[in-house]
């Protein structure tokens, strides 16, 4: 305990936090932050490195701007030499966080930065690999995807790099006639667990990196696989596709291509 009456020590409320943010729990969280105190904040600057780092990205995946525990937590990131992967992977995404949403906030250290957006680029790509595979082996809800798309005659990619993450399936603005449009393919762990099976909510780490990726003028689409799989012919699967994309693509592209295929 931080002191006689507080509710939690930081390194604990600085979890429950990341809970509240990966549950979609902002109530909870605010109502742990209204029961820190002056000792919660003094205290940050002697923090670990790991309770530094899920504090910071907590803190903004939840958008605390105007917590104190915001303003300590980066004084004391600007000054720690964090090391684990993990929480390189974490400081990665509070610098994105910090650049797209708190850009008068002075930054976290260069070097800091491109050291752990390095680690975490390799982390999606790897991640990114085990749930769905490659472009050049891609796995069944990739590849069929993939081809709904050709069935509409739309050129994409797969399997990009961009917006500082790794985006399942991406259109150009030359496909879409607007704006780049990133396909993003959920798993069941992506979405948060109910008592008997997956809800449709995902969890808020993934509605972190869509409202990142949406704020660098980005139309994300969400396809969750098990919705996916029970499509029961390459017929729905193009007509669910398209459904989704019609209004984010010239009608004449999709409709055109689906008609064609």
């Amino acid at each position: 305990m931080l002191g006689s009456g507080l509710p939690v020590e930081l390194g604990e409320a600085a979890s429950v936090l990341r809970s509240c943010a990966q549950l979609g729990q902002p109530a909870a969280a605010t109502a742990l932050l209204d029961a820190c105190t002056v000792e919660h904040a003094e205290a940050v600057a002697f923090a670990d490195p790991q309770t530094i780092a899920v504090l910071l990205w907590s803190l903004l995946a939840l958008r605390q701007h105007s917590h104190a525990l915001l303003l300590k937590a980066l004084d004391a990131a600007r000054v720690t030499a964090f090391r684990l992967p993990a929480q390189l992977c974490l400081v990665a995404e509070a610098a994105l966080m910090l650049q797209l949403e708190l850009p008068d906030a002075p930054p976290l250290p260069a070097e800091m930065v491109r050291t752990a957006g390095q680690l975490w680029a390799k982390s999606h790509f790897l991640a990114a690999e085990a749930a769905h595979g490659t472009a050049q082996a891609p796995g069944a809800t990739l590849r069929e995807v993939s081809g709904a798309l050709d069935a509409l005659g739309l050129r994409h990619g797969v399997q990009v790099h961009a917006a500082m993450y790794v985006l399942d399936l991406v259109l150009p603005p030359e496909v879409t006639g607007g704006a780049p449009v990133a396909i993003l393919l959920h798993t069941d762990a992506d979405m948060l667990q109910g008592a008997a099976k997956p809800s449709s909510d995902l969890v808020g780490g993934m509605q972190v990196k869509i409202r990142l990726v949406q704020s660098q003028g980005w139309v994300v689409i969400s396809v969750l696989e098990h919705e996916w799989a029970a499509l029961s012919s390459d017929a729905a699967k193009v007509h669910g596709i398209r459904e989704q994309l019609l209004p984010h693509v010239g009608r004449d592209k999709a409709a055109g291509g689906g008609q064609a295929g």
